[in-house]
């Protein structure tokens, strides 16, 4: 159990990092738009690849906070079925739905990995900055493997829950 809590963890520091660099990019976002706005009126030009650079870096700020949405339970979640059900019995219906989830998820983290494979051998990249398309996948991939991970993770507290009948980790581990 000690182990299994030091996994626990691990993984919520790794989602809590991912947040923390797509907050940085947030805010590279927001001085980048300002900085354009301010060329555009001063200098007659705008900053070169602005509307590209925010518009991957928005990706990238939406793949590194699936994981800790999925964490902190951020979704819209109807509960009027789940709430008259018996703990245990509610942890078998998160099981599943974690588990679903998590196949969901995976599955498109293999679709990115795949891309990142193929966007590397044919050299693709952006139309003005040039960014190579491989990093833009390879970042969506790592996003969705860390939310894959999260519902994992998520199903087996749930597992733990009805195994024990002691709850480990969550939302407390995660803050």
């Amino acid at each position: 159990m000690k182990t299994y809590k030091a996994i626990d963890s691990l993984f919520c520091k790794v989602f809590k990092a991912l947040v923390a660099i797509g907050g940085v990019v947030c805010a590279f976002m927001m001085v980048l738009s300002v900085v354009n706005v301010i060329a555009r009126s001063v200098f007659k030009s705008p900053v070169f690849g602005t509307v590209e650079l925010i518009s991957y870096c928005g990706l990238l700020l939406g793949a590194f906070a699936l994981a800790m949405n999925e964490e902190k339970d951020g979704n819209a979640v109807m509960t009027l079925a789940t709430d008259a059900m018996k703990p245990k019995l509610r942890s078998g219906f998160g099981v599943v739905t974690n588990i679903l989830a998590a196949i969901f998820y995976g599955a498109i983290t293999f679709r990115y990995f795949n891309e990142v494979a193929i966007t590397f051998a044919k050299g693709t990249s952006t139309s003005t900055l040039h960014i190579p398309f491989w990093v833009i996948n390879l970042i969506m991939a790592i996003g969705y493997l860390a939310a894959t991970l999260a519902l994992a993770l998520k199903a087996s507290r749930c597992v733990a829950y009805i195994a024990a009948g002691e709850e480990i980790g969550g939302k407390e581990g995660a803050e």
